[in-house]
Parts: C-alpha cells; structure tokens; sequence
C-alpha cells in the first residue's frame, strides 16, 4: 500500500524522493538524468526550502515526459580560446635558429607520414546529437518492459536510424525491443524474434567490435532459434568484448538457467546485480533464478523487497504470481495474478481473474477449474497465451488437455522453459512431452 507521501498529483503515481532513485528508474546514471533536466526539461521538482540536489518526481510524470514528443536537441561544444593562449606562450618561447627550425620540421612533417601510413583500425562515424538524443529515449522506453514502453522504444530507434542509417547502438535497441515484446505482450513471437535477429545482425555488420550486439544476438539465438550453443558463444564473445556488460551476464544467465542447471546461472546473475544494483530487472531475474534453483524464501524475500519501490513493475507480481500457485497459496496468489493483469492491460487476463476470484471461495481446485475455461475462451480470443492455458490444466491433472496446449505453445514459440516451469514437472514422463523436449534441444534427462 502506498502512504501520503508516496503520492503525487492525481495520476502521477509513485515518488522518487532523489537523484538516486529517478536515475535508478531510469537506469541511468546521476549525470545524466541532471543533463536531462536541463537540456530536455525532465519533470522533476524540489523541496521547498531544500538544497539544489534535494528534488523529487513522480513517475506517471517522468512516464509523461518520456512518451511527450519534442524537438531535437542541438549539439552545443564549447568554443576552445586557441589564439590568446597561443600568443600568451609565444611571448615566453625563445626563437630558434633557422637550421634547427628546419630540421625539427621536417621531422614533424616525416612523423606525420608514418602515422598516416599506420593502419588504423575503422571507428564508426559520429552520431549525430538528434539521433543520439532519440536513442536514449528509446533505452529507456523499454527496458519499462511495458507495451506502451516498447511500442515507443521502436519509435525512437527508426526515428534515430532515419537520421542516421549507421547507428549501430539504436540498432542494437531495436534488437533489445524486438527480442522481449512477444515476452511481455501477445505480439507474435516467429515475428518478434526474426525482426530482432536482422537488427541486431546489422548492429554487428556496422560495429562489429560492439558487445552489446553479440548479446542481443545471443539472447535471440536463444529464444528466437533454439540454437543454445551458438547463443552460448555469442554471450561469450559479448563478455570477452566487454566483461563488465552487466546486460549481456544478466542475459546470459537467464538463458542458461532453461537449460535446468542453476549453478552457473545463479554466479552470471550475481555479477550483473552487483555491477548494476539499482536495476530492477536484474533484481527481479536474480529472485526468479534462486526460486527455480530452490531458494524460494530468498525469492520471495527479494521479489517483495523490490515491490516496495517498485509498485508498478510487472515482473514482480508476476513472479510472485508463479511462487505462490506453486505453493498451493491461491488467495496470494490470486493477488498478484489480478495486480499483473491490471499492470499489463490485459484484458483476457483481467477476464480469467475474475472467473478465478468468483471461484475461489470453493476452494483452490474450483478456482483453477474456473481459470481454465476461461483461458481457453480467451486463447480462442487470441488473448492468451497456449502455454498458460496447458499449465492450469497440467496443475488440474489433465495432461491430454496440458499437452495439447503445449504443443501448440513450442510451435508458435511461446515458450522454453518446459524443464524450469513448475507446472509441467508432472508431464516429464509423458512421451510426447519428452518429444517436445527433443524439439527444443532441451535435455530429457
């Protein structure tokens, strides 16, 4: 529950209370957010009476300024005073004579060759401030991960790239939105994945020294092909690049955790959160990781921790959502289930939860009983998901109904996390669902 203080004006939500936590919800740092302030007019106020660095925002605000269109931002560089220093100095340099000013020239002028002559590894070309000033915007639309958050994201990033076609970063943010919209929305993933893999395969193509690229390639190798050894090789190439890219070990370690091994997930997690500890969702992946490696006290212990600041954030009831079904805690669960639909803007979720509520009084069996048939009117809507339908009927002990649906989630590519999901551990003998397990490449055993 949100106090007073919390609160801001009608409709602008949360408060971030410093420089701290409005970098922090931007993932950003400090430095920037403050330049933003001056250059792009970000909402952000003071404390009557306080310091200049005693400020606060609202986060429906900040969400306002981000989707808000506004007009490029000039590049301003400061003006170097060369001549008066320069004749400052020359008062105080004693000439030389006329041979050794000649030879000292000439050895200038021979050095200057050979530099020219070295071969020099190709930079790529500046960006322009426009198209930069569009690219952070789009970075920050969506790692919101909402599907108001990636709509704009991409935007941004073809509206940086029509500025400047070889921006390879703003095609790196392409990639980045590409690969998580069908993860958070029911944007068509075959689709989602292939624009993803073309951006990001041109972000190399232009930049081919970029780490973040390799790990936007990996990432898709990943979900998008099912390729896990390529995908590994790409996250390894990204760290060999850039070891310190909290990203792509984030990243890296989500892809590995599929593969239902969690000690080298959980070592990948750890580094980017501690690189990156204000990211939420590093945080919110490192407790999903501890719940599948076992560690659920922890997993929950973080997953509220982060709700308190982050009341709006997705991923949390989400997860908790998954935690406590596996547990047996409907009423909780049902708690987070109905948060996440109203966050998402689901409406075939908010359809299914409210079947649920109407349900629960009779008791957990009667709520998930009622959870199905309504996801399966609403996967019929084309409004849900087939993996969530086959995993209530999976929890139900119906597995020909589970399979069925499962099915249908592999070849549309909804899914890969048959090995971690808690809901299927009861069809890991079943025949055809160890056929599907060959499908993806996961292990069987």
């Amino acid at each position: 529950m949100q106090t007073s203080d919390q609160l801001g004006p009608e409709g602008a939500g949360q408060r971030l209370n410093s420089w701290k936590e409005i970098a922090a919800f931007f993932g950003k740092d400090e430095r920037t957010v403050k330049r933003w302030e001056t250059i792009r007019g970000l909402p952000v106020r003071r404390v009557p009476g306080g310091t200049r660095t005693s400020v606060f925002a609202y986060v429906g605000e900040l969400e306002a300024w981000l989707s808000a269109p506004r007009p490029a931002v000039a590049q301003t560089r400061p003006v170097e005073l060369v001549e008066p220093v320069a004749a400052a100095e020359a008062k105080q340099v004693p000439r030389l004579p006329i041979a050794a000013a000649v030879v000292i020239v000439v050895a200038i002028v021979l050095g200057f060759v050979a530099i020219a002559a070295m071969p020099r590894a190709s930079k790529p070309a500046p960006v322009p401030s426009e198209a930069q000033a569009l690219y952070d915007e789009g970075v920050i639309a969506w790692t919101g991960r909402t599907a108001a958050g990636f709509t704009t994201a991409i935007e941004k990033f073809d509206a940086a790239l029509a500025i400047a076609p070889d921006f390879a970063r703003a095609e790196v943010g392409r990639a980045n939105a590409y690969n998580l919209i069908s993860q958070y929305t029911l944007a068509p993933p075959a689709e989602s994945y292939a624009k993803a893999r073309a951006a990001a395969e041109r972000a190399i193509a232009l930049d081919p020294q970029l780490a973040e690229a390799y790990a936007a390639l990996g990432f898709n190798a990943f979900y998008g092909s099912h390729a896990f050894a390529r995908s590994a090789d790409l996250f390894e190439k990204s760290l060999a690049l850039e070891p310190n890219n909290a990203q792509a070990l984030h990243w890296y370690a989500l892809t590995s955790m599929q593969l239902g091994k969690f000690e080298r997930p959980l070592q990948l997690i750890d580094r980017a959160l501690a690189l990156q500890p204000d990211s939420r969702s590093i945080r919110a992946n490192a407790a999903l990781i501890h719940y599948y490696a076992g560690d659920t006290i922890t997993a929950i212990a973080m997953l509220e921790q982060l709700r308190q600041a982050n009341p709006d954030y997705l991923a949390v009831p989400s997860y908790l959502a998954t935690i406590y079904l596996d547990q047996r805690r409907y009423a909780r669960f049902l708690d987070n289930y109905e948060i996440a639909a109203n966050v998402e803007g689901s409406v075939g979720r908010q359809l299914i939860a409210k079947a649920a509520r109407a349900a629960l009084a009779r008791g957990g069996i009667a709520m998930l009983e009622a959870m199905l048939g309504e996801q399966q009117r609403q996967f019929q809507a084309e409004r849900e998901d087939a993996y969530k339908v086959a995993a209530t009927a999976a929890l139900l002990g119906d597995k020909p109904t589970a399979l069925h649906y499962l099915e249908i989630a592999v070849a549309r590519r909804e899914t890969i996390g048959l090995l971690v999901e808690p809901e299927f551990r009861t069809l890991r003998d079943e025949p055809r669902f160890i056929a599907l397990l060959n499908r993806l490449g996961l292990p069987t055993r």
